[in-house]
């Protein structure tokens, strides 16, 4: 194996993930909302109520970060946090009742996004993009599994 096969797929990562948020950027600039936010009105509209761990879990960021979105979009009148009726140390964040429909619109508006994006490409394409990311996935994780091993 050669060792520039590594550092080209990371390079190929970094740009494809950077080019895909200038054109996400440039399609959900009207919503003047960032991609984070965005992301995280989707996520609240498909799962209804979510906590800060499960957010940030789900995007791939700290919860002080997640934390920061919620406080903006919550002093945005978009987002409010709910005490848990059963365990009052949980809150989950809520999408308010006046944004729930505008929820709907941006999820509707991020697939046909998508769609437009992918429309053009051959399902044998789109069929090696997720074969290869889900190998690369894969050793990613095994490769995090035989860290934390090591370490204990």
């Amino acid at each position: 194996m050669s060792h520039t096969l590594p550092r080209q797929i990371l390079d190929l990562l970094h740009d494809a993930k950077r080019s895909f948020e200038k054109l996400l950027h440039h399609s959900f600039e009207h919503y003047q909302l960032s991609m984070s936010q965005i992301t995280v009105i989707i996520l609240l509209h498909e799962h209804q109520e979510m906590s800060i761990s499960e957010i940030g879990e789900k995007m791939g960021l700290s919860k002080s970060t997640v934390s920061g979105i919620i406080d903006r979009l919550e002093e945005m009148g978009i987002v409010e946090r709910r005490r848990s009726e059963t365990d009052r140390r949980r809150v989950a964040a809520v999408l308010t009742h006046e944004y729930k429909k505008r929820g709907l619109e941006l999820e509707r508006s991020f697939n046909d996004f998508l769609y437009q994006t992918f429309n053009e490409v051959s399902e044998n394409d789109l069929m090696d993009i997720i074969k290869g990311l889900t190998i690369f996935n894969q050793i990613i994780s095994k490769n995090i599994d035989s860290a934390l091993a090591a370490k204990h």
